[in-house]
C-alpha cells in the first residue's frame, strides 16, 4: 500500500468532482426512466436551477461523514456512511427546489435518483480507492513489549486486506517489512522513537496508543523562549463569539427537533403508560460545566418499582428491569428526546462530553486527575467519545477523546458529529461479557451506585 499517494490533493479533488458527476448523472438517469426518454423543457430547466446546489450539498455531506480522507476507508464504512448522505441529500433537494420555486422538478425523480445515488457514489469511490491502493494486502506490524497487549478488533480501516503480525519490541529492526506500524502504550520511549524514525524515513504510517500525557502534549504548540524550544499548552479557548454561535445552533436545532419529534413523543408517552404506568419521565442528577449539577431528563425505560424490589445496580445487557417499551426506546435512542429540553435550558449542548453522575465524577477524578478538565465545556447529547468509542471503551479512553474535542471543537466539528450521529444510531457493537467491566457502558437509571470490583 502506498500511503503517500492517498494523501495527494488531486485524489480528493478528483473524488469530489466524481461525486458531483455521479449525483447529477443519477438525476439524468431518473429523468430518462420517468419520462421514458428526454424530459420536457419545463422539467429540465427546473433541474438545471437546482443542479449547482445539489452538487455543493453532496460534497458538504460527504465531507461531513469523513468520506474525503487522506487514508484508506473500508468498503463497509463507505456503504454505511453513504446511506444517510443519500437520505439527507434527497431532503435537501426537495427543500432547495421549493425555496427556488422550481416546482417542475418532479417528486418521482427525487425518489428514483436517490435509488441510483447509493450505487453510483459507492462504486465510484471504490474505484478511486482501487486506483490509489490497488488490491495488495496491508501488512500491519504491531510492536509491543507485553505478551497480552490489547489489539484493535477491527483493522479494516488501515488498508485493503489487512494482515497483522505481532512483534516483540526486542526483535524490532529498522527496515522490517510493513505498511502500517501499531505501537501499544507499554513501549519504552527509545523503542517508540526508533520505530517512529524508521516509519517516517520510509513513508510508513505509524499509530500508537496514547497515554493521558500523550493526549495533553499532542495539543501543544512549539514555541521558543530565549532561543530554547518549549512546548506550550494554552488554556482552552473560550472565545465568546464561538460560545454564542454554539448556543444559537443548539437553540435552533433543539427547537426544530422538539417540534419534529412531537408526534413520536405522544406515541411514546402512551406506550410507556400502557406498558408500565406513570411516571413517563425519568430524572437523574448529572454534572455539567463548572462541576455544577443539573437534572437530566429521559423517557423512563426501567420498571418503576424495580429498584425497590431488586436493589440498586448497574444496567447490563439483557437486564430484566428494562420494560418492553424501554428496550425499543433504548435500541432506537428515542429515550433521549427529553434531553432536548436540557439543551434549551442551557444545561447541556447538542455536542460535548457525555454528562456523568456525581458519584462517578468523584471516583474517576480520583483515578484520573485530568478528568475534571472535561467539565470546562458543556456536556452534550452526543459527542466525539460516543462516536469514536464504544461500550467497551475505558473511562481513560473516553476522557482522551473528550479532551481532544474540548481543544479542537468548532461549529464545523459539531456539524460533522451531528451528521455522523445519524449513522451511529444503527451501528451497535455485539454485546459481550466484557460489557460488565465498564461502569460507563450503559446510561442506566439507578443513581449514585458503586462500580462493581
Amino acid at each position: 500500500m502506498n500511503s503517500r499517494r492517498s494523501s495527494l490533493p488531486w485524489s480528493r479533488i478528483g473524488t469530489m468532482i466524481t461525486d458531483m458527476m455521479m449525483v447529477n448523472l443519477s438525476v439524468m438517469v431518473a429523468f430518462l426512466v420517468r419520462f421514458v426518454g428526454l424530459p420536457p423543457a419545463y422539467n429540465w430547466d427546473a433541474y438545471l436551477a437546482v443542479a449547482p446546489w445539489l452538487s455543493l450539498a453532496v460534497v458538504v455531506l460527504l465531507g461531513g461523514y469523513d468520506l474525503y480522507p487522506s487514508t484508506w476507508i473500508s468498503p463497509a464504512q463507505i456503504s454505511r456512511k453513504i446511506f444517510p448522505v443519500v437520505v439527507l441529500l434527497a431532503g435537501l433537494t426537495v427543500v432547495t427546489s421549493f425555496l427556488l420555486g422550481r416546482f417542475g422538478f418532479p417528486r418521482s425523480v427525487f425518489v428514483l435518483s436517490s435509488l441510483f445515488d447509493w450505487p453510483m457514489l459507492y462504486w465510484s469511490r471504490r474505484l478511486w480507492q482501487y486506483g490509489l491502493y490497488g488490491a495488495k494486502k496491508t501488512r500491519v506490524l504491531a510492536v509491543t513489549s507485553l505478551p497480552t497487549a490489547k489489539m484493535p478488533d477491527d483493522l479494516t480501516n488501515l488498508g485493503p486486506h489487512p494482515r497483522i503480525t505481532v512483534l516483540d519490541a526486542s526483535a524490532f529492526q529498522p527496515g522490517i517489512a510493513a505498511d502500517v506500524f501499531l505501537l501499544d502504550d507499554s513501549l519504552p520511549e527509545p523503542i517508540k522513537l526508533a520505530v517512529l524514525n524508521d516509519a517516517l524515513s520510509r513513508n510508513i504510517r505509524c499509530l500508537w496508543q496514547p497515554t493521558l500525557y500523550d493526549t495533553l502534549v499532542a495539543q501543544a504548540e512549539m514555541t521558543v523562549v530565549g532561543q530554547i524550544p518549549f512546548l506550550a499548552i494554552d488554556p482552552l479557548p473560550s472565545a465568546w463569539v464561538r460560545q454564542l454561535g454554539k448556543r444559537a445552533v443548539d437553540t435552533v436545532i433543539a427547537s426544530l427537533l422538539l417540534l419534529v419529534s412531537l408526534p413520536f413523543d405522544i406515541f411514546i408517552v402512551a406506550a410507556i403508560v400502557l406498558d408500565d404506568g406513570w411516571p413517563v419521565i425519568y430524572r437523574q442528577e448529572r454534572v455539567t460545566s463548572g462541576n455544577e449539577s443539573f437534572t437530566m431528563l429521559k423517557f423512563r425505560t426501567m420498571e418503576k418499582d424495580y429498584e425497590r424490589t431488586h436493589g440498586q445496580g448497574l444496567t447490563m445487557p439483557g437486564d430484566p428491569g428494562v420494560t418492553r417499551v424501554g428496550r425499543i426506546l433504548r435500541a432506537s435512542h428515542l429515550d433521549e428526546i427529553p434531553q432536548l429540553w436540557n439543551v434549551l435550558r442551557g444545561d447541556m449542548s447538542l455536542v460535548g462530553p457525555r454528562p456523568e453522575r456525581p458519584h462517578f465524577v468523584e471516583q474517576f477524578s480520583a483515578e484520573l486527575p485530568p478528568y475534571n478538565l472535561r467539565h470546562q465545556i458543556k456536556p452534550g447529547i452526543t459527542g466525539l467519545a460516543q462516536l469514536s468509542g464504544h461500550y467497551l471503551s475505558t473511562p481513560q479512553e473516553k476522557l482522551q477523546m473528550d479532551l481532544t474535542y474540548s481543544r479542537h471543537s468548532s461549529l464545523w466539528m459539531d456539524l460533522k458529529i451531528l451528521l455522523q450521529t445519524i449513522e451511529h444510531l444503527w451501528k451497535k457493537p455485539a454485546p459481550t461479557s466484557e460489557s460488565t467491566k465498564n461502569p460507563q457502558a450503559f446510561d442506566d437509571e439507578r443513581p449514585n451506585i458503586k462500580r462493581p470490583g
